[in-house]
């Protein structure tokens, strides 16, 4: 049996994190019976979950979407959003965060097809719902085996063949979106760096005022939030290889270790510290 020491304290409940190398480094994060508001955020993967108890809150799109227990989330790399708990029962979810590599490699293995994205945010699919709930409980009881490799393979092609859309991309693309993947590609290259709007406009060749405002449009974001969540996900990932907090902080571009703590918080809902105590202490 797995050591749930890796359990980290949240608002009104507790989290717990953990990796599975094998199968591309997937990030599972099981919440039990918090009450949390995050802040508007982003994650580099996509984030499949499944509601156990309460009612998950997202606001996503102009929109406040609501899922109930027994649902399926989906959110795409890069979609922007908040999560709150919607009732007064506390909030229970598992969740995967898959790799934009592995989904699409598992996906075009099968179809031959990529840019998969998930159009609906909330689905209700009991049985898909009852398959992804098992694959992730499995992964906190048993070393990693075949079977649960196998599982999570079938459970990713289930979610996708029922749910993913492919992206057809455009033969001719505006001007603006060129320029704004342009300038998020410079962001997530040079994250440690003190970059300027004056940069980021002479990158792009558009007005400083009119590149925030279409970045904003496009991405959700002004471009020095995107950035602080660019970070926040660097960090993530130095926190995983069991970097010392003080580094990390410098290495991604955080003034110290304090404003590190003040936005990874707000954004994962645990300080680094908590997170790197559950990385230390997970079997994975």
């Amino acid at each position: 049996m797995k050591d749930h020491s890796n359990e980290v304290s949240m608002p009104a409940g507790t989290g717990r994190i953990w990796h599975v190398p094998c199968l591309d480094n997937l990030e599972l994060f099981r919440a039990q019976s918090i009450n949390y508001t995050y802040a508007r955020h982003m994650h580099e993967t996509f984030c499949i979950g499944v509601i156990e108890a309460g009612v998950a809150g997202n606001s996503y799109k102009g929109a406040i979407h609501l899922a109930p227990p027994g649902s399926i989330v989906f959110l795409n790399p890069g979609d922007v959003h908040t999560g709150f708990s919607a009732s007064r029962v506390p909030l229970s979810y598992r969740m995967l965060y898959v790799h934009p590599d592995s989904m699409n490699r598992l996906v075009s293995d099968v179809t031959g097809k990529r840019g998969l994205h998930f159009s609906e945010p909330v689905i209700h699919n009991s049985p898909l719902a009852r398959q992804l709930r098992d694959f992730h409980s499995i992964t906190e009881l048993v070393e990693i085996t075949l079977e649960v490799e196998v599982l999570f393979e079938e459970t990713i092609l289930a979610i996708a063949s029922a749910y993913g859309n492919v992206h057809t991309p455009s033969q001719k693309r505006a001007k603006e979106h060129r320029a704004i993947n342009q300038i998020k590609m410079y962001l997530q290259e040079n994250y440690s760096e003190n970059i300027t709007l004056e940069q980021l406009a002479t990158l792009s060749d558009l007005n400083r005022s009119y590149l925030i405002r279409v970045f904003r449009d496009e991405v959700g974001l002004p471009p020095y939030a995107y950035l602080t969540q660019v970070r926040v996900e660097k960090a993530k990932r130095l926190l995983v290889e069991g970097q010392p907090l003080s580094h990390v902080a410098l290495a991604v571009g955080f003034a110290d270790q304090s404003h590190l703590t003040r936005f990874f918080k707000r954004i994962v809902g645990v300080t680094p510290g908590r997170y790197a105590e559950s990385q230390h202490h997970s079997r994975h």
